[in-house]
Order: C-alpha cells, then sequence, then structure tokens
C-alpha cells in the first residue's frame, strides 16, 4: 500500500491507496516532525511490512530522510505536488496554460502547461489571515463559527464601494466593487456588527487571491483558474474569489476534493517516479 503525507502549517493531510480507492485523513499539523509524529497520523501502519513507500511533500519533510523503518521514503518538491495534484483532481488539459491557486494558510500561485509546474506569484494572504484577524476581531478563531457569521453579514457596511467614493461605475467595474476594504471603519461613528466584520474579512480575502491570480494568469495568457486548499471551504470567500475573477472575464474551477490536492500530487508523483 503506498501512503502520502502533506504537512501544512495548520493541517497535515494524508492518502492511502488501497486498490483503486483513495483514504483521507486530516490532522491537526505538529511543530514536531520527525519519524514519530508520522507514527502517529499513521497509527495502524507498520513500517517494517510491506508498505510500498511513503511520499512526503510540505513542511520540513526534508528532515524526515531516506527511510522509517523498512519503508522508502519519497520527497516530493511542493509545487510539483500541488501541479499535479491540481490538475489530476481538475481534470483539464494538462496542454493548457492554466493557474492554480493553492488557498491554504496562504495562497500560492503556480502556472501549469505541459505538465511542468512553476511558483509565478502569491500572498502571505489567506485562510490564515480569516482565523488571524477573527481572532483580533471577533474573539474567535473557530471557521465554523466564523463562516456563520459571515453568511449572516454584509461586507459593504465595513467596506467603502465605488458608489460610495465616486458618482458610477470604473471601466469594467461595477459601482458595487470594493473601493476600499474596511473603509468605513474610519468614515462612520457607530458599532459594526461581529457578522458584517466577518463578511469583511472573507472579501478582504477573496479579493485579493482572485486579484494576484487573475493578474497572474493574464501575464501568462492563461485560459483556466483552479483553486484548491482549504481556505474555498469558507462559502462567503468562495464567492468573494469568484465574483473579483468574473470581472476579469475568469470563472475558476474548484475541484472536489481540492483540500487534499497537495497529497494527491505526492502520491501521483511518486507512483511514476518510485526511484526519487
Amino acid at each position: 500500500m503506498n501512503i502520502s503525507a502533506d504537512f501544512g502549517i495548520t493541517v497535515t493531510d494524508t492518502l492511502r491507496r488501497k486498490n483503486d480507492e483513495l483514504i483521507h485523513r486530516m490532522d491537526l499539523s505538529s511543530d514536531n516532525l520527525d519519524h514519530d509524529r508520522v507514527r502517529e497520523i499513521f497509527p495502524d501502519i507498520d513500517f517494517n511490512s510491506n508498505t510500498g513507500f511513503l511520499a512526503v511533500t510540505g513542511g520540513r519533510h526534508l528532515e524526515l530522510g531516506e527511510n522509517i523503518d523498512e519503508t522508502p521514503i519519497i520527497h516530493v518538491n511542493e509545487i510539483e505536488a500541488i501541479g499535479e495534484g491540481s490538475m489530476s483532481l481538475a481534470k483539464l488539459n494538462k496542454d493548457e496554460s492554466t493557474i492554480i491557486v493553492s488557498a491554504g494558510s496562504g495562497t500560492a500561485c503556480i502556472h501549469a502547461q505541459n505538465g511542468v509546474y512553476t511558483h509565478c506569484s502569491g500572498t502571505g494572504v489567506g485562510g490564515g489571515t480569516v482565523l488571524g484577524l477573527s481572532k483580533l476581531l471577533l474573539g474567535t478563531d473557530n471557521p465554523e463559527e466564523i463562516a456563520t457569521l459571515a453568511e449572516k453579514g454584509n461586507e459593504s457596511q465595513v467596506d467603502l464601494i465605488l458608489e460610495d467614493v465616486v458618482s458610477g461605475p470604473i471601466g469594467q467595474l461595477p459601482s458595487t466593487t470594493t473601493a476600499v476594504n474596511f473603509g468605513k471603519i474610519s468614515k462612520v461613528d457607530k458599532e459594526f456588527s461581529k457578522e458584517d466584520i466577518a463578511s469583511g474579512i472573507i472579501n478582504l480575502v477573496g479579493q485579493t487571491a482572485a486579484r494576484i491570480a487573475t493578474s497572474v494568469a493574464m501575464m501568462f495568457q492563461a485560459n483556466q483558474i483552479v483553486v484548491v486548499g482549504r481556505a474555498p471551504s469558507f462559502n462567503g470567500l468562495k464567492k468573494s474569489l469568484e465574483d473579483a475573477a468574473s470581472i476579469t472575464g475568469f470563472t475558476p474551477h474548484f475541484p472536489e476534493k481540492g483540500e487534499y490536492a497537495s497529497a494527491l500530487g505526492a502520491l501521483l508523483v511518486a507512483e511514476k517516479n518510485p526511484s526519487n
């Protein structure tokens, strides 16, 4: 049985291939990454038996060495893992120029074409930003609570939109487009609801990711944008990203099971190149 692990900043995703079935598990990441930690996240695996291999990516995976007991460890570069897993999940033509947005704790942009994956941009703004700002401003970093608040809120109550600052739309931008994220906070003397603040936080992150992705897509003349990672699980963030991308004519793909694209990519790369 071949297995893989993606050691993310917040979450560690593991996959195991059993016949034609992929079994996924998620664990919170640990500050320590060693063989004992690997055994913790694969409690039922005997690494002295015929396991096949363990493919690893993310975090400090290089510190794990070349073997765990009798099982070889195959190290896969994070960019290649994200690219291979994302394109497999999206089921798009690999020959076509595509931008992959890995929206996790931060946001990375990868250009994919002809099976070659190149890191081309990114931002420190991502799901980790949602959690951090929510803890500061809302007193919670619980993703479900933040999402529930945001769904009841309206970001235009905290953001300045174009119709607030100019007389009409600008170019392709509709009058409801955000002009200044959280711009109303300093302009209006009132109490702002937790719901509207949560909506504003998620809108800020979604728009930032979309604008970087679409700018890179136009630079690389890419026709497709694929979004993977856990951040899109915030429904409001996914909508903000979609709305911001649509202004420049893009409709991003959000493939099912995109949260474990990196772990899948590590497994696929290792299966193609087991000698690595």
